[in-house]
């Protein structure tokens, strides 16, 4: 089964990572919807290279019409999916593998197993024992490297935030907060009887390609950038107004930052408003300038350890990327042994009827 291309207009598909490594090991959100009520999920089982993605991608794009899928990519490998979503009909598909390991909890009722080792010659992968063993042996020294180095990241950013929080205008910055609150969003007196959600997903991580944000999750919004290295004025804004929207009825997309171990907003999206906040850059955004609510004089009191702190930060964060990238490595050669042992004709087949099950069942 030859890769699937897939294109990533934002009006056909919506885009999140699956999850992140994090100094704990990986982290996801999605283990929530699955056990929700009303989903049902395919868990796809098979080795590395086995036709997992292929299997998603020919999925979300042969059920588009039907649904907008949501696609969650492998921050281990952007190119590749992990699983995808589809609201609409209330199905997932997604890879049950380690790290993000997925078993049924209602076999047959909820959740169904894809069993893509049933389509490899299981003598190919005996004679590539040896290979398999060591490969992915590696691959998983290379992740425990980048958990140590994200550890070191968090407590740097930990201490970056302490910084902040110390010199922070806190008065000034909630005042600005409710002002534009009451501009984007309702007045307090306006809550809705029915809150909105707060849905998590990841829409930045560190990768082998370095750190990535899947800006096609803002497209076509009115965005607003707070580029702040400090985390502390960004994070208590995106706070605030996602808390405020909530209260006046509309849904949030929370993204966390990777480097604060999931506790540290850094993406807010409100949908039905078609508004973004980002802790960052971003050329069509309006900005909002950070520093208006530190104390600058007490923050270049502290100037020499905020910038040792960011650059022992960037240096591992560096290092991070390049153990990724090591361990990406590695993974390609644990897919060639298996690539050679697949009958992908048949990984084909069964991904067709797989859609054609969805189609029946859930359309």
């Amino acid at each position: 089964m030859s890769d699937c291309p897939i294109t990533t207009k934002s009006q056909e598909y919506i885009s999140f990572f699956l999850g992140c490594p994090t100094q704990d090991g990986f982290v996801t959100n999605i283990h929530s919807l699955i056990a929700s009520e009303g989903y049902f999920t395919y868990i796809i089982k098979g080795g590395p290279g086995t036709g997992k993605s292929s299997l998603m991608k020919l999925s979300a794009s042969s059920l588009k019409e039907l649904d907008k899928p949501e696609l969650y990519f492998c921050s281990s490998d952007p190119g590749s999916l992990d699983a995808v979503i589809f609201p609409r009909l209330k199905v997932i598909i997604i890879d049950g593998t380690a790290p993000h390991v997925v078993e049924p909890e209602y076999p047959g009722a909820s959740q169904s197993i894809v069993n893509l080792g049933e389509c490899w010659k299981p003598e190919l992968l005996k004679e590539s024992k040896r290979d398999i063993i060591s490969a992915t042996r590696r691959n998983l020294k290379y992740h425990a490297l980048v958990r140590r180095y994200l550890k070191v990241i968090a407590s740097l950013n930990e201490d970056l935030m302490s910084i902040g929080e110390s010199c922070m205008n806190i008065e000034k910055l909630d005042s600005y907060c409710e002002r534009l609150a009451q501009k984007l969003l309702c007045k307090k007196s306006q809550k809705s009887k029915t809150a909105g959600e707060t849905f998590y997903k990841q829409i930045s991580s560190v990768t082998p390609e370095g750190v990535l944000t899947l800006s096609q999750s803002f497209e076509g919004m009115s965005i607003y950038a707070v580029d702040d290295a400090l985390f502390s004025v960004s994070d208590r804004l995106l706070k605030a107004i996602s808390k405020r929207a909530t209260e006046c009825g509309y849904d949030v997309t929370v993204g966390t930052s990777v480097f604060h171990g999931g506790k540290v907003y850094k993406e807010l999206i409100i949908p039905e408003l078609k508004t973004a906040f980002i802790n960052g850059k971003h050329e069509s955004a309006a900005k909002i300038n950070a520093l208006r609510f530190y104390d600058k004089w007490a923050l270049k009191e502290k100037k020499g350890r905020i910038l040792f702190d960011r650059g022992i930060a960037a240096e591992f964060i560096n290092e991070a990327v390049q153990a990724l990238k090591s361990a990406k490595a590695v993974h390609d050669e644990l897919e060639s042994y298996y690539i050679r042992a697949m009958d992908f004709d048949e990984v084909t087949k069964r991904a067709n009827r797989l859609i054609e099950e969805i189609k029946t069942l859930r359309a």
